[in-house]
């Protein structure tokens, strides 16, 4: 995990960067065929709230700024420094940072990501706010030999010990917050009813969701299909543009295989 954070400090204040590799930037897991090649090149991977918790082990977040990538994966990466500030005792209004937008989305699914996370952290987080341009990405290297296949044997792990997310932070309710597959049916019901996603993805990430989980559920939901500001298809001027693609409602809860 060294070599993940980029800590500076300007007018007295330390900001830390989190820079993340190509696949977690654009929602795959370590070992996942799309995301061959590229693990660990450009930056961190972060596959869950367990990766997430080593990485802010001993930094006090509360007296950081923290700067985040955005694009597909900005929302998925903030709920993850959310929990965990939850984990350090910080309230939401209490975590301050950045998510640069280096580029302007470009699918319909993207554009709603992008107007989901903005309306939450208007609305929830005081202290955080947007920008143009990208983090500086470190310098693209090969990983150690072996590196990717610990990372696919770790997330294995995670995936076969996760429990309800209460156990995991010590709580005694197992009610309180809903399981891994709860949470993605969860996140599916937010895609196709049009509610803000980021309250669902909390609760993804609680459960213990991994970023392949949670964005395959979101392709699987919504697909990526063309921006508003394109010619709609036919279908989409019949049945409206944030209308589910021709799968049915009654098939689109299926979580990702291996997930309970």
């Amino acid at each position: 995990m060294k070599d993940t954070l980029d800590l500076s400090r300007t007018t007295g204040t330390a900001t830390l960067a989190l820079v993340c590799d190509a696949p977690t930037r654009a929602g795959f897991d370590p070992g996942d065929p799309a995301a061959a090649g590229a693990f660990g090149r450009e930056g961190v991977a972060l596959a869950h709230l367990g990766d997430v918790r080593r990485l802010f082990d001993g930094v006090p977040l509360g007296r950081v700024r923290l700067a985040l990538p955005g694009g597909p994966t900005g929302m998925w990466l903030l709920a993850l420094c959310l929990v965990a500030a939850e984990e350090h005792g910080l309230g939401a209004d209490e975590l301050s940072g950045t998510t640069y937008e280096d580029r302007p989305a470009a699918t319909a699914l993207a554009l709603r990501l992008r107007g989901d996370l903005a309306a939450y952290t208007s609305a929830s987080l005081p202290r955080w706010a947007f920008r143009p341009g990208a983090l500086p990405s470190r310098r693209a290297s090969d990983t150690w030999p072996g590196e990717e296949a610990a990372a696919v044997a770790a997330l294995a792990r995670w995936r076969e010990t996760r429990e309800e997310s209460t156990d995991r932070q010590g709580l005694a309710d197992p009610y309180l917050w809903p399981s891994v597959g709860q949470s993605l049916d969860g996140l599916a019901d937010a895609a196709l009813d049009g509610d803000c996603l980021m309250d669902a993805t909390l609760d993804c990430v609680r459960a213990g969701v991994t970023t392949g989980e949670w964005a395959g559920t979101l392709r699987a939901a919504l697909g990526t299909y063309e921006s508003p500001a394109a010619p709609p298809a036919p279908a989409a001027r019949e049945h409206g543009a944030h209308k589910a693609p021709a799968a049915s409602r009654a098939g689109r809860h299926r979580a990702p295989a291996g997930v309970r």
